[in-house]
């Protein structure tokens, strides 16, 4: 797992608190269905209503990242978000061990993403592909998000739980 000093910060600021996501998103989770088209991963909901056309990208591994984001913030309350923006965070530390359970099953590795700015949190995932980079080498680049990065697939360690330590140190 790769994260920038900005992420870091951010999640000794969610070790300190107690939020607890699991139990404000039963209900409002996407489906994670995960299809392989053409060489391609992308979550289900995505291929069945395609917006994006790989010749708009400079490869696969651009085109997934962009089609497999999910953005938390349409998935909770505003107003729970307005009193506490680490709630986003904390969904989206959820959301990608999520994913990363549903990657097992594929073949290859995955680059399994999680951006969080303070006001907007998203993950996204895609293949790793030889010859091709979608994200900057330096994750200090990002200088406006936290960036965590974790490797997920089959045979690889599941994503951390970051968000259920999160919320059991700051309990316990």
């Amino acid at each position: 797992m790769k994260l920038n000093r900005r992420m870091q910060r951010y999640l000794v600021e969610l070790r300190s608190r107690s939020i607890d996501a699991e139990p404000l998103l039963p209900g409002k989770w996407p489906d994670l269905s995960l299809a392989e088209v053409n060489g391609f991963v992308l979550l289900e909901s995505f291929r069945r209503k395609p917006s994006l056309r790989p010749a708009d990208f400079d490869g696969p591994s651009a085109l997934e990242a962009c089609a497999n984001k999910l953005l938390m913030e349409k998935m909770l309350d505003p107003r729970l978000v307005a009193a506490c923006p680490l709630l986003l965070l904390t969904a989206g530390l959820l959301m990608a061990e999520a994913i990363s359970r549903k990657l097992v099953a594929l073949p290859g590795r995955f680059n399994l993403i999680v951006s969080y700015d303070g006001e907007s949190c998203a993950v996204r995932f895609h293949k790793i592909r030889q010859g091709e980079r979608w994200l900057a080498e330096d994750l200090e680049a990002y200088v406006d998000e936290g960036i965590l990065v974790a490797e997920a697939g089959a045979g690889l360690a599941p994503f951390p739980q970051l968000a259920s330590r999160a919320a059991g140190a700051a309990q316990g």
